[in-house]
């Protein structure tokens, strides 16, 4: 099948309340949401987070780039997933922007899986399927607001958690969290890169005493090169997210830092797509380094989606998303993409995504900058 026609939609979909980190505060998502288009009638969708604090790329940035990508790709034959793999290997070294071509690629795969009638699994993995246990990831709160999620979150009975820190009353946020869900659940904490070295020492050795699984991304961006000095200073395990994002930045700290004290918080926008997150995960398994499979705020049904079907085929230590229905206005999907207690969640089966895309929710939340070739 050939490639007739891409659109591209810029989406912010509101929240229900702000959520707030050290590298961003956000009221709304923002994501490229891209429909394609082939001659057999197939369609596909796919979806890019472009995040400047991570991967250097801006929304409007995008927008532009692909407008010239489009030359690379309409006409083109897509019969198999190495002509997706082709294509993309391109487009990343031509433009450098990871969530372009994850939203290409995951339509393209949506699209691919459709016309063969199998599910985008069938693309990424023959290991056994995994199970699937959502984590809850809480912002930053108040005291008060906090402890509201807290006791949602035990009555969801979730088994993992993660909390924000870098925050003077971090201690205090963290001993609520052990007093209402207990000792039994596994809470792990990210820092954004909130602190210098010295401080995140310090920061770190006063949380061990709260059994906190693993801190993400504890050094500020100046200071990344200290983190493999940082984790034969503190004994909790280091997870890196916006410091990988490549498999030359995975080798480079596979190389420094001990595996047991080591994970890898894959995200599918950040790495370029599906098939480059799991290239990623192949790599640290070999290496004897866990894996999160983490996502952007305000993923839309559409990476939520393509994040379920990865969790499904690859061996995770942790596993967030699905967090529409519990934040965002509205969601793109005509059905809630979420989890249930315990974070268990259905798996996805059907034909390519798995999934059906509301177009109508789609333009509602569409920015004026839509292009089509």
């Amino acid at each position: 099948m050939k490639i007739t026609q891409i659109n591209i939609y810029p989406v912010r979909i509101p929240f229900s309340f702000s959520i707030n980190h050290h590298l961003k505060n956000r009221a709304t998502s923002s994501s490229v949401v891209v429909l394609v288009h082939t001659d057999t009638g197939s369609v596909g969708y796919g979806e890019g987070a472009p995040r400047e604090y991570v991967t250097g790329e801006s929304l409007p940035e995008v927008v532009a780039a692909f407008e010239e990508a489009l030359i690379y790709c309409i006409n083109r034959p897509i019969n198999t997933v190495r002509d997706i793999d082709i294509l993309c290997k391109f487009l990343t070294a031509k433009y450098s922007m990871p969530s372009l071509v994850s939203a290409i690629e995951i339509a393209l795969l949506d699209a691919l899986g459709k016309a063969q009638n199998c599910s985008i699994a069938e693309f990424l993995s023959s290991e056994k399927s995994y199970p699937l246990m959502y984590s809850g990831v809480l912002p930053y709160l108040p005291l008060d607001q906090l402890m509201k999620w807290l006791m949602f979150v035990k009555k969801l009975e979730l088994q993992h958690i993660k909390m924000k820190v870098g925050y003077p009353n971090d201690l205090e946020n963290i001993a609520l969290a052990r007093k209402i869900l207990g000792w039994d659940v596994d809470i792990r904490v990210d820092a954004n890169r909130a602190w210098k070295m010295k401080e995140a020492v310090t920061r770190i050795k006063a949380l061990e005493q709260y059994n906190i699984s693993c801190v993400e991304e504890p050094l500020i961006a100046e200071e990344i090169h200290r983190l493999p000095v940082l984790s034969r200073k503190v004994a909790i395990p280091l997870l890196l997210d916006e410091t990988v994002f490549t498999l030359k930045q995975a080798n480079y700290f596979a190389d420094k830092i001990n595996p047991q004290k080591l994970l890898f918080n894959l995200k599918i926008s950040k790495s370029g797509g599906l098939r480059a997150a799991s290239a990623i995960h192949k790599f640290a398994k070999s290496n004897g380094i866990a894996c999160q499979l983490g996502c952007n705020v305000g993923e839309t049904a559409i990476l939520s989606s393509a994040g379920r079907l990865f969790a499904q085929t690859h061996e995770l230590k942790y596993l967030e998303g699905s967090y529409a229905p519990f934040f965002m206005e509205e969601d793109i999907g005509t059905a809630p993409l979420t989890f249930s207690k315990k974070g268990t969640a259905e798996r996805l089966n059907e034909d390519g995504l798995g999934i059906s895309i509301d177009f109508k929710k789609l333009k509602k939340y569409s920015m004026p900058m839509e292009i089509t070739g």
